[in-house]
């Protein structure tokens, strides 16, 4: 494993169903996971193509890498790094398993380390998002 340094991007596959009726902001939850699966944008040059969209997992959340992200503040006292906090985020290449769709994954990433309510919400606030309608994909002819 080798550190993605700040300025990169990583993609995180959701389901669109993760969001209430009438919520436009992603939901924090989507980035609980003490290790946060994503691909890294250098490798995956398609993530429109991954087989977690495929899988229904269709909404393409876009991580920019940061220094906030890496070292989280308490928001109650902005000036405080939590080292309890702090996130490694790491190139992970995932070998081919035999019968699991997903691998191999040479864009495989992680975002480790615990996700307490600032952290979730400093991710959530460096992210955008992108859902890609997979009905008109599987309908449209290949050129």
């Amino acid at each position: 494993m080798s550190n993605i340094l700040d300025g990169e991007v990583l993609y995180r596959y959701a389901d669109p169903r993760v969001f209430p009726d009438g919520q436009t902001e992603l939901p924090t939850s989507i980035f609980n996971d003490p290790n946060l699966s994503c691909d890294w944008q250098k490798i995956q040059l398609n993530p429109e193509l991954s087989p977690h969209v495929a899988n229904g997992r269709n909404m393409i959340v876009s991580i920019a890498v940061c220094d906030s992200i890496r070292n989280p503040s308490n928001p109650k006292r902005s000036t405080q790094l939590v080292p309890d906090w702090k996130q490694d985020i790491l190139h992970d290449p995932l070998p081919a398993q035999q019968g699991d769709a997903f691998t191999p994954n040479p864009s495989h990433a992680l975002i480790r380390g615990k996700k307490k309510g600032a952290v979730t919400t400093v991710i959530r606030d460096n992210s955008t998002y992108t859902v890609i309608d997979r009905v008109a994909e599987a309908s449209s002819p290949v050129q």
